[in-house]
């Protein structure tokens, strides 16, 4: 039966329209190979079995194992049909899969298996319900036609009668009536950082009967203990979808969100097993003083960003963030680039460069000449090189005048460098189009054009005798002069790439939809 369950997929799948399928996966991958971290404020329906908790987002599946307090997933439908408008789920007392009711039809996911049925119902469902007098029955589905039962295995559902002892997931009005201290101090639970209201989507009993779990929409899943008046929220999950610079630390990685329409800018720790996350949001009077950073290092317990309202260092312990700005010695306060070099801070913004002393934050204004932007900054000692409009461009101490960089004679190439890396003692340039590098002999290469297989470059991170290269259309790795290998596009990345960190075990790639993390082995 579970090959008809999967020949029913398969078919849903074909079935569904051409929108749909322009995002599908370029392959069918392992939940170990791929895994997308979006935000996880909106949680439709909840379901409990005796050892885990399903928590359904909009787009993802998340399960909860309470007995050893982690994550598993998200868990990607293979159409993203399969959760359009759930409002309802029930766990199966036989196996402990889940069943999910939306608007037109149904929807199974069995954990144990990763697999993933679904179907159509003509007459429109209202509710979902098991029968304890039947317990070897199938799912049940109240429609605007009476009842119709899916028997196990079945392919379409059959007439049938009203449940005699009905399983039903519970009702959140029910709940609130019968707790009413939850209902008095729901605002403070279900107010944001922006200080708008959530609500209740979906309320389920844990299995031991010792708390309930609360889904919202707006603030994630939270766990209520029985005799508590105040749940306790389960996070997880981006703090905003959109997701612009990474930064991977021993056991996990940072993620910045931007500022949107709905979602302050906040950093999210993920760990590499997706089993802790942390966010910094900042003051909740002010949230976080910038709206989007487009680069991320570490320097001590810190992290620097670069942001359109300076320079930012984040103290990771604290959440005290202090800023370098025009006010500081920035000639502008959008910023593009920030790196460390012993003991240098360098800084790229809109009307040029800036080298500060790490201990006291002293600027040197660098290249006084350049007015125009600098996307890019690296150092060494007391060169400095930059990323302008018109290409690579270095100078020598407080006073040098802006010259190219020796070994450059020859090389045809009329665009921005937008970011600077090292790898070992080579300096790498990153254009919209190509990477360019200093070979042995300080003579500069010009690489293969990457616009045809990830469109417009937008980031670089060095791996081993390569980069891992983001793009408008896609993110991959590529060796110096050579074309990406394997290349992971739009629908297996949820929008365009921003930004890549790597770490032993993981790629972690930052995109308009949120993180995704690859396994190493997948892509390499």
């Amino acid at each position: 039966m579970r090959c008809l369950s999967v020949w029913l997929a398969l078919l849903f799948v074909g079935l569904s329209p051409a929108g749909a399928l322009a995002q599908a996966p370029s392959r069918d991958w392992r939940s170990d190979e791929r895994v997308v971290i979006g935000d996880f404020g909106d949680i439709n329906a909840v379901a409990t079995a005796y050892d885990r908790v399903f928590a359904v987002s909009p787009r993802q599946l998340l399960v909860w194992r309470p007995g050893f307090g982690e994550w598993e997933g998200p868990f990607d439908p293979p159409d993203p049909r399969y959760l359009h408008g759930v409002a309802a789920a029930l766990a199966d007392p036989l196996d402990n899969s889940v069943w999910m009711a939306r608007p037109d039809g149904w929807t199974r996911y069995e954990p144990d298996l990763r697999l993933w049925s679904a179907g159509d119902v003509p007459e429109g469902v209202l509710g979902i319900a098991f029968d304890l007098a039947n317990p070897t029955g199938g799912l049940l589905l109240r429609t605007r036609e009476g009842w119709l039962e899916l028997p196990r295995g079945g392919l379409s559902p059959v007439p049938a009668s009203a449940p005699l002892q009905p399983i039903a997931p519970a009702s959140v009005d029910a709940f609130l009536r019968t707790h009413p201290a939850v209902a008095g101090l729901s605002a403070g639970v279900l107010t944001d950082a922006r200080l708008r209201r959530a609500r209740f989507t979906s309320v389920a009993p844990s299995f031991d009967r010792l708390g309930w779990y609360l889904g919202t929409s707006g603030v994630g899943l939270f766990f209520l203990r029985e005799g508590s008046a105040v749940p306790e929220p389960l996070a997880f999950g981006v703090a905003g979808p959109s997701v612009s610079a990474l930064f991977a630390v021993p056991g996990g990685v940072w993620a910045m969100s931007e500022r949107t329409a709905v979602n302050d800018a906040a950093l999210t720790f993920l760990s590499s097993d997706l089993r802790e996350v942390r966010y910094l949001t900042g003051p909740s009077a002010t949230g976080l003083p910038f709206n989007t950073a487009r680069k991320l290092i570490g320097a001590g317990n810190a992290l620097w960003a670069a942001t359109d309202q300076g320079a930012a260092r984040i103290d990771l312990q604290s959440g005290r963030v202090e800023l370098l700005d025009d006010t500081r010695g920035l000639p502008d306060r959008r910023v593009f680039d920030v790196t460390t070099r012993q003991r240098w801070l360098g800084v790229a913004s809109e009307g040029g460069a800036v080298r500060y002393t790490l201990d006291s934050l002293i600027p040197l204004r660098v290249a006084p000449s350049l007015t125009g932007v600098a996307y890019a900054i690296a150092m060494n000692a007391d060169t400095t090189w930059i990323g302008t409009d018109d290409g690579l461009v270095i100078t020598f101490g407080r006073d040098g005048e802006l010259q190219r960089p020796a070994g450059m004679q020859g090389l045809e190439f009329a665009e921005p460098v937008i970011a600077l890396a090292w790898m070992g003692r080579s300096l790498l340039g990153l254009t919209p189009t190509r990477v360019i590098w200093r070979d042995s002999s300080n003579q500069w290469q010009a690489g293969v054009d990457y616009e045809n297989q990830l469109g417009r470059l937008r980031a670089l991170t060095v791996d081993g005798d390569g980069v891992w290269l983001a793009g408008e259309r896609g993110a991959g790795w590529a060796r110096l002069g050579l074309p990406v290998v394997r290349p992971v596009l739009d629908g297996d990345i949820p929008g365009d790439a921003r930004d890549v960190a790597v770490d032993a075990e993981h790629v972690w790639i930052a995109a308009a939809g949120g993180v995704v993390r690859f396994s190493r082995a997948a892509l390499r």
